[in-house]
């Protein structure tokens, strides 16, 4: 048994449960997991479980790309928000050594 399967059945999976009232949007057809996205579905499929259709396959790189995406994304607007704390603390440095 390889290092990560082991690895993978030493962690404990958290406890999946919905909401009363609330229907999954998904749910993994090998393990029965319900999930509220359906790319959250894609990406559990393709990491967890070793034998896919073609049609997981697509939809597991979409979902990998759309998380990529996001991901950089999110990146941006750290920059640009660390960039504009900068931009402030600079500015109100020199206005206040100029006074």
């Amino acid at each position: 048994m390889s290092r990560l399967r082991e690895h993978r059945m030493a962690t404990p999976t958290p406890e999946t449960s919905v909401p009363d009232g609330e229907k999954p949007v998904a749910t993994c057809p090998y393990c029965d997991r319900p999930f509220r996205r359906e790319r959250l579905r894609d990406l559990h499929v393709g990491d967890e479980h070793e034998e896919w259709t073609d049609a997981e396959r697509e939809a597991y790189e979409m979902a990998v790309e759309a998380e990529s995406e996001d991901l950089f994304q999110y990146h941006l607007k750290v920059a640009g928000a660390l960039g504009a704390t900068y931009a402030v603390l600079f500015l109100l440095a020199v206005v206040g050594f100029s006074l």
